[in-house]
């Protein structure tokens, strides 16, 4: 019995290490397939799933337990639930072997992928129920948009094949087999898409005789003959292949088609087969036959042609030339049949004329245009615009050409002129430094000299023709130079906005130079306006003069302080900026105390030494954006832009107590002088001497309450003084 006991335990223990085993190589398999394990009670709605389940869907296992019916149900797609419910209880009634459904989950990203759910019931309850069910996820959402971007792709090629119904669209695999023969080739050829789909039949579409001649001269040194196929995509594989053929119909009917055949590529590079479109020609041939029989008809107008006209045989001799033509070369009719047109035609234009004629023999060209060179009978040049066509019979066998030649001699010459002249005035307007733009009134720029061309688009750049002005020039003013000027309005033949802005300003970059600008009209035949010629002058040097000239005109020269003449021009300017802009604006009227007895006592040169100390306290006790001036003698104005009277007063009074702590060095004395000071507010409406009057009638008020104080219109009081008593020794020393 032991040893029953033993062998017993010992299958025990081996059935169990070769479940375990099983499990192992199952959870291998499982985690090689990177699929999604669940298992789910069908009753109780309970679920266990592996840690896969829960990565597809963005989240750790943990962050999801516990996982039931209800955690599936929340991360479906709404609209997919019913599909998965219907493929459940067709599995469930027995209807499938598995449950099968492709449906979207939401991920932790808030994306929607697409999962490939499989599974199966393992156990069923005493009443036939379904009771456990297991299966797997799959991500296939790289899958599933590749199918989509493929369905949609197919859709839009059949598409756009099936709306082409004027055009023929058959394509072949590699080996020739038709996959795709839309519904122009079924109209063309008269078969439909099911009969020759999936077939090899190329050859059948041709007509036998004129494809045995085109594939005769392909054949093998051994004699063989490629097939229609094989000769078709050989000649496809550099690059389109086009050609007329015959082509024949189900009904046996005769059509001439013009078909271009083209390699298709994957996306890899791979060849995949190839595309022939096709474009019924039948009709055209017939009308060009029918215009030729036409100018048959007519041809009484060949003699009678203003321009020069010939029939030209395939060799080069005049066959027939009119009038016309006789006397532009100045030979007889007699004469001009004797020769070829090569023998007329200048040696430099004759290999250019003798290749084109070549285009039409082959069939490369229908016609040629050519401006050349002919030899006149008295061996001048005759420039000539020639147009040349090849007529063919009805087999489509060359005939002969027929030349229109005109006499462009006089045009040429006229046109040679003014290209000189263009090119004399190019090279000035090149060589001067100044910007030259030619503007179309729409502006568009139309012609920009070199000077332009580099300063606007940089060196290395070769045209401005065709930019729109406004978009390579900017100018701005010295009044405003941070907005930009419409330069619209400068092409405006009723603005004069050149006049008005005589402060430009053009914006390189991060460079800014003073530029002055000059504009001429272009006029048409008819004498309206078409254009504008700009002329833009580096202005730099002439500003700074400008400048120069006018800081000197406005500048005191012994105090460098503003003079009478520039404070009144930066007041008015200081009103004006009340009136725009409402902010508040203060006037300073400054008068020296005890300075007269310092001239008379120590002389002007003493005087003069104070003037210059005063104006180095006003100048450094006000901000850099206040005007201060001296006004004459001992009089200074301050002007104090964005200052309410109060403040003013504040800095008035910090004036005051400098200038009473002054004292300048002179002749072993120090110098000292007091100050009333006036304040008045500047308002909107002022004149300038009204201002100046306002702030210097508070400034006698100072003076009449005893010196050395601060009176501001519309205020009462003074501000105390520190600055010695009025009446006080007028050195130390």
């Amino acid at each position: 019995m032991a040893d029953q006991g033993n062998s017993g335990n010992a299958l025990l223990e081996r059935r169990l290490q070769e479940l375990a085993e099983e499990r192992r190589r199952l959870a291998m398999i499982i985690e090689g397939t990177a699929a999604g394990t669940w298992e789910w009670n069908v009753q109780s709605g309970q679920m266990r799933v592996n840690e896969r389940w829960a990565e597809i869907v963005g989240y750790r296992l943990d962050e999801l337990e516990p996982i039931c019916q209800k955690t599936f149900i929340a991360l479906v797609h709404p609209d997919d639930l019913a599909l998965s419910d219907a493929a459940l209880q067709d599995h469930f009634d027995g209807r499938t072997d598995h449950y099968v459904c492709l449906l979207r989950m939401r991920h932790r990203n808030g994306e929607w992928i697409w999962i490939h759910d499989r599974g199966r019931v393992f156990e069923w309850d005493g009443q036939g129920r379904p009771l456990w069910m297991a299966g797997a996820h799959a991500d296939v959402t790289e899958l599933q948009q590749a199918r989509q971007d493929a369905a949609e792709m197919r859709q839009r090629l059949q598409a756009m094949v099936d709306a082409s119904d004027e055009v023929a669209v058959i394509a072949t695999d590699t080996d020739g087999i038709i996959t795709i023969f839309n519904t122009g080739a079924q109209r063309l050829l008269g078969y439909t898409a099911a009969e020759v789909v999936g077939e090899r039949r190329l050859d059948a579409f041709h007509d036998p005789v004129e494809l045995q001649a085109w594939l005769r001269p392909l054949a093998t040194a051994d004699g063989q003959v490629p097939g229609v196929f094989e000769a078709l995509s050989a000649r496809a594989e550099g690059q389109t292949y086009s050609r007329q053929w015959t082509l024949l119909r189900k009904d046996g009917q005769r059509r001439q088609v013009r078909l271009s055949i083209s390699r298709m590529d994957g996306a890899n590079g791979e060849r995949i087969g190839y595309v022939g479109m096709a474009i019924d020609i039948t009709e055209i041939l017939q009308a060009r036959a029918e215009a030729r029989l036409a100018a048959e008809k007519f041809a009484g107008a060949f003699t009678s042609a203003a321009l020069g006209m010939a029939l030209v045989s395939l060799e080069g001799r005049w066959l027939d030339v009119n009038d016309a033509l006789c006397r532009i070369l100045g030979y007889t009719r007699e004469e001009l049949l004797q020769v070829d047109f090569q023998r007329l035609t200048h040696p430099a234009d004759l290999q250019t004329d003798l290749a084109l004629v070549q285009d039409l023999l082959a069939g490369r060209r229908t016609h040629y245009h050519l401006e050349k060179r002919y030899l006149g009978r008295e061996g001048n040049t005759i420039w000539a615009r020639l147009s040349v066509s090849l007529v063919r019979n009805e087999r489509g066998e060359p005939l002969h050409f027929v030349s229109q030649i005109q006499d462009v001699s006089a045009q040429r010459s006229s046109e040679q002129r003014l290209f000189e002249s263009e090119q004399r005035s190019r090279i000035t307007l090149d060589a001067v430094a100044d910007l030259v733009l030619s503007v179309a009134l729409d502006g568009h720029i139309e012609y920009a000299n070199a000077a332009a061309v580099r300063m606007l688009a940089g060196d290395g750049a070769l045209s401005l023709a065709g930019h729109l002005v406004q978009d390579v020039l900017s100018l701005t003013t010295e009044y405003a130079p941070q907005s930009q000027l419409d330069v619209s309005v400068l092409l405006d033949p009723e603005s004069n906005a050149v006049d008005l802005h005589a402060d430009l300003l053009l914006q390189m970059g991060t460079a800014v130079v003073p530029v002055d600008l000059t504009r001429a009209w272009l006029r048409d035949d008819e004498g309206q306006v078409r254009g504008a010629v700009w002329v833009l002058r580096d202005d730099t040097q002439q500003r700074a003069r400008e400048r120069e000239a006018r800081h000197l005109a406005e500048m005191d020269p012994l105090t460098e302080l503003g003079n009478r003449r520039g404070f009144e021009v930066h007041l008015q300017q200081a009103i004006t900026r009340v009136e725009r802009t409402g902010q508040a604006a203060s006037l300073m009227y400054i008068d020296l105390d005890r300075f007269k007895p310092v001239n008379d006592t120590f002389g002007h040169l003493a005087g003069d030494a104070v003037l210059w100390a005063v104006a180095s306290v006003l100048r450094h006790g006000v901000r850099d954006s206040d005007v201060v001036a001296r006004l004459g003698g001992d009089e200074f104005a301050v002007i104090l832009s964005g200052c309410s009277p109060r403040r003013a007063a504040r800095i008035g009074g910090e004036l005051l107590h400098t200038l009473a702590n002054l004292s300048i060095p002179w002749d072993q004395h120090q110098l000292r002088i007091g100050a009333s000071i006036g304040i008045a507010p500047l308002a909107a409406g002022m004149s300038v001497d009204q201002a100046v009057a306002a702030a210097d009638a508070q400034c006698y008020r100072a003076k009449a309450m005893g010196h050395n104080n601060v009176q501001v219109q519309g205020e009462t009081g003074e501000l105390p003084s520190s600055s010695p008593a009025d009446g006080g020794d007028l050195s130390d020393g």
